[in-house]
């Protein structure tokens, strides 16, 4: 389906079973593949952002080895000659973008995070609500996260679920949780952290990782290096902020349609079953 298709058939495909569902993924697959907003010229374009990334890699990689002289190993990707990006764009991946799998370091008494599974939220709106820990309870044994990293859960049904976001508002800004997440700290010059977001809730990422999945039946889980080098298209910017108010203002607008439906079909389902009860007496 392409952007005018989407245009044409609103309200046909909204009004159909799953239609809602279907809408969305329409417009997370539009989102990152440049077709949502128009591109703009004077944007800086997206190798930029990956030069600098690409930086502050180096410098992350000097602090654990102790300054010593490094060079991060470049990301491993593979990707089509047919998948064309839009003028400005640029193929890139997680582990160029950000630091994966961070590690936090501070006092045992320190009052942190607690994140079990059942509060990373699917809904890429939604915050993770926390319960509070003291950190050298929780520092072992579980994956580290901070203020302003994203998450995704590696584990079958949860990575199909949509289970991921952008951890905010944690108790003195670090947390621990679930050891069934990917971690990337993002370069917030480089990507914007919910733009992130949106291609790990896209459509296509979702079912090449469901494909890459490895383990046993009920235990399968998507891998490192899955999560770590998968092609990712990454707009300018100023673009990605864009693309990010665009999504917002879309999906918005399918919850105001959901939830007039929801009482429309509420509403004839009443009529019905007072129709058959006067009938039925």
């Amino acid at each position: 389906m392409t952007p005018r298709d989407f245009i044409a058939n609103f309200d046909t495909i909204a009004e159909a079973p799953n239609g809602i569902a279907r809408l969305r993924e329409f417009v997370l697959r539009l989102a990152v593949r440049g077709r949502l907003v128009p591109q703009a010229p004077e944007d800086e374009p997206a190798n930029r952002l990956i030069e600098r990334a690409t930086v502050k890699r180096t410098q992350s990689a000097k602090k654990k080895t102790g300054n010593k002289k490094t060079t991060p190993p470049s990301p491993d990707m593979t990707v089509s000659d047919s998948e064309d990006l839009p003028s400005g764009w640029a193929w890139t991946c997680t582990a160029a973008l950000g630091v994966l799998s961070p590690k936090n370091q501070v006092e045992d008494d320190t009052k942190v995070s607690f994140c079990p599974m059942p509060v990373i939220p699917t809904d890429y709106r939604e915050s993770v609500v926390s319960e509070t820990r003291r950190w050298g309870d929780i520092k072992k044994g579980y994956t580290h996260f901070a203020e302003g990293d994203i998450v995704v859960a590696k584990i079958t049904p949860c990575f199909q679920n949509r289970k991921s976001c952008i951890m905010t508002g944690l108790e003195g800004d670090i947390g621990a949780g679930t050891t069934e997440l990917h971690v990337v700290r993002p370069f917030a010059d480089a990507v914007v952290p919910k733009y992130l977001l949106l291609f790990y809730k896209s459509p296509d990422f979702l079912k090449n990782g469901v494909a890459r999945m490895t383990g046993t039946a009920g235990q399968q889980r998507v891998p490192r290096e899955y999560f770590a080098h998968t092609p990712l298209p990454l707009p300018p910017l100023a673009e990605q902020h864009r693309i990010v108010a665009k999504v917002d203002a879309l999906m918005d607008l399918l919850d105001r349609l959901d939830e007039t439906r929801k009482r429309r079909d509420a509403a004839q389902s009443a009529y019905v079953n007072a129709t058959l009860h006067y009938i039925n007496t």
